[in-house]
């Protein structure tokens, strides 16, 4: 059988080594013989780790130049507690930080490391069957063994100008039309990420490392947000809604009514909260004000099925959600990051959320819905205030005992050795968070007389985006076991039982997910 992945990043860890020619390749595996702990560090979805079973006929990579932000904390939290030079280079990680590389030179990079051809060790090319889809060409999947390679690109400051920032957003469109040009099949755009932003206001979507740079700032979609997506909509590129805070999100939804824009909305790699919005304000069960907006705890939600939870943080979708993307006739990938799935959730501990002063205040009052609909018509009309969009680095507020602490121990955690054994003591657990969502969202259509969801579900691992994977699939190789698995539980599930007849068999329903509903997706869309 056959597999696909939505969103997986096999060019990131390339990146943080010096590119003087002698990086590590990215068909290259990193494994606990390079000194590496836990899976975070490990290859999860290598070039070698696509192509070693022969079974993924089709990818989707994601090219994504990370983050300042990002990067000065991985340099301060895992290389000087760890050390691992193999991985991580001091000196190229200062060149990120201190911007002697821009984004679009690291975003260069990344895509000049996934063509580079592997060589054997006394250097000469190692021939591999892959192939980079170029646009009207489209996937056949006759090719025996080759990757064929589509792409997407997570973060809108991937486009940034000069001294990564924006000085002229024409310039910020125009070096996406450079990429473009190239004329490589690109799925979807990502327009925010982990850090904050010039477009769009972010989900608090980190546990490891400080705040401070990661903290949400501002409200919703600003007017360079706004040009960005409608640039990427007339470029036939589609828009992925991952990582925009809740109230970016319920405006992008909106404009997309008040314009009538059809074309489909994708979630790439996510998991789903059981709630609603309407619910947020009862949600909230302690709030503190801080001088960099308010953070907040959340009830996890029990899930679906016996023993699960879901994530309750915001940037993970609400039910709403999943109505405005599948009535767009859109695509949902559902992340195999276990944080994300709910996997680590303590019993009776809430989860804690930082939100900007401006959104939070906004969910928190009266009538959020009619505020969302002015702040949208106040972006078309161009007098949309976003708040305050900076961040205060010298007179930054420090964080609290706590929550260091649990960054701490969470480091700990991820940096543990992982287990070779092929079935860890979370297999089942893990397997059983991944249903919980598939089933959670046919059993919200069916409460809601919606349409089966069947057709719109496929995985979007994040796959070497720096995640802790479920131990049910480790890493890409793992897909076919995976898959058996999974529908040997769900079938366990039905004969146990669920409160709803399925439509489809526990073998269909797999089978679509890990491949052919993305194949039907991409095969109509990308042409």
């Amino acid at each position: 059988m056959p597999y696909f992945d939505l969103h997986c990043h096999p060019g990131l860890k390339t990146l943080f080594q010096l590119q003087d020619g002698n990086q590590r390749s990215a068909w290259d595996d990193i494994t606990p013989a390079d000194g590496i702990l836990g899976n975070i560090l490990e290859s999860q979805a290598s070039l070698n780790m696509l192509t070693k079973n022969r079974n993924i006929p089709l990818i989707c990579i994601t090219l994504h130049p990370p983050e300042i932000g990002m990067i000065d904390q991985i340099l301060i939290k895992v290389a000087s507690k760890l050390g691992y030079p193999k991985l991580l280079n001091a000196e190229r990680l200062d060149d990120l930080i201190s911007q002697e590389c821009s984004y679009q030179m690291t975003f260069e990079q990344e895509q000049k490391n996934l063509f580079a051809v592997p060589k054997d060790e006394n250097g000469n090319p190692i021939p591999k069957k892959i192939k980079f889809l170029k646009v009207n060409e489209p996937f056949d999947s006759t090719i025996p063994d080759t990757l064929q390679v589509i792409f997407n690109i997570e973060g809108g400051h991937t486009f940034y100008d000069q001294k990564n920032r924006i000085k002229d957003i024409s310039e910020v469109l125009r070096n996406l039309d450079t990429f473009l040009s190239k004329n490589f099949t690109t799925l979807y755009l990502t327009p925010t990420h982990l850090t904050p932003n010039e477009f769009i206001t972010h989900a608090y979507g980190n546990k490891i490392l400080s705040k401070g740079r990661l903290l949400p700032k501002g409200i919703g979609i600003t007017p360079f947000g706004k040009k960005l997506i409608d640039h990427a909509y007339d470029r036939g590129i589609m828009i992925d809604v991952k990582h925009m805070s809740l109230v970016s999100r319920r405006m992008f939804y909106q404009y997309r009514k008040r314009n009538n824009l059809k074309t489909s909305i994708i979630a790439s790699h996510v998991g789903f909260n059981g709630n609603y919005w309407k619910f947020f304000n009862k949600d909230i069960q302690i709030q503190k004000k801080k001088s960099y907006g308010y953070k907040a705890t959340i009830v996890p939600l029990p899930g679906v099925i016996e023993g699960t939870s879901f994530y309750p943080l915001t940037i993970n979708l609400y039910n709403d959600d999943i109505r405005e993307i599948l009535a767009s006739g859109g695509l949902i990938g559902i992340s195999l990051d276990v944080r994300i799935l709910g996997g680590k959730i303590q019993e009776h501990i809430d989860e804690k959320e930082f939100f900007s002063t401006e959104e939070f205040e906004l969910l928190m009052g009266t009538n959020p819905h009619q505020k969302i609909i002015e702040l949208t018509e106040e972006l078309v009309e161009g007098t949309i205030d976003n708040g305050d969009t900076k961040i205060n680095a010298i007179n930054e507020e420090g964080e609290e005992k706590e929550e260091i602490m649990e960054a701490r121990k969470e480091l700990e955690e991820i940096t543990l050795q992982t287990s070779t054994h092929p079935k860890s003591q979370n297999y089942t657990k893990h397997l059983r968070l991944v249903l919980n969502h598939i089933l959670h969202i046919y059993k919200f259509t069916k409460d809601e007389g919606l349409p089966s969801p069947w057709e719109h579900l496929c995985i979007g691992s994040d796959f070497d985006g720096l995640v802790e994977a479920v131990d049910c699939c480790r890493n890409a190789t793992e897909f076919a076991p995976f898959a058996e698995a999974l529908k040997t539980e769900l079938q366990k599930i039905v004969n146990q039982g669920f409160e709803y007849e399925l439509g489809l068999s526990p073998v269909d329903i797999i089978d679509k997910i890990m491949y052919s509903n993305a194949i039907q997706f991409i095969n109509k869309y990308c042409r």
